[in-house]
């Protein structure tokens, strides 16, 4: 193959990957893979990642705090954060970076009273199905089963009242 098809291949290969990235906050892992699946040589893949890299479009550091406030905005715990950032592929020290700086905005117990609030608000029953929906929402989130039911009791009053 010549040189000047090489290049144009890769250039193809690059406005791929440009595209990819346009649509959410992803992980090099998640490039890596992506170009992998359509058959990308690594001698290709490789300095692909790095032009992305030297043209600010991906950043395993800074992508993986945008995903944990994100997620932590949303009222999720710190275990369910995790386990998104580690499923997207984001390397551990970008996760523990991202989850100190998520940390020290509020804490888990911070994030699921917020959820609690917000269902009181559109829902002025405290009712056994108002607990148990609730309830579920923050087991999804992946609070604490006993944060949860602290919360609930604190919120909603005992759940034989």
């Amino acid at each position: 193959m010549s040189s000047s098809r090489r290049l144009a291949d890769r250039d193809r290969w690059l406005r791929l990957a440009q595209r990819y990235l346009r649509f959410g906050t992803r992980s090099a892992a998640q490039l890596r893979a992506y170009l992998t699946s359509r058959h990308v040589s690594e001698t290709v893949v490789a300095p692909i990642l790095n032009a992305c890299a030297q043209d600010g479009l991906i950043d395993d550091r800074a992508g993986a705090k945008l995903v944990a406030e994100a997620l932590g905005d949303r009222g999720y715990a710190v275990s369910a954060i995790r386990a998104q950032l580690l499923d997207r592929g984001f390397h551990d020290h970008a996760i523990e970076n991202a989850l100190n700086a998520m940390q020290a905005r509020a804490s888990d117990e911070q994030r699921a009273r917020t959820v609690v609030a917000q269902a009181l608000r559109r829902s002025s029953a405290s009712t056994p199905r108002f607990r148990t929906a609730v309830a579920s929402r923050l087991a999804r989130r992946g609070f604490d089963p006993e944060l949860i039911d602290r919360l609930l009791r604190e919120s909603c009053g005992s759940p034989n009242d």
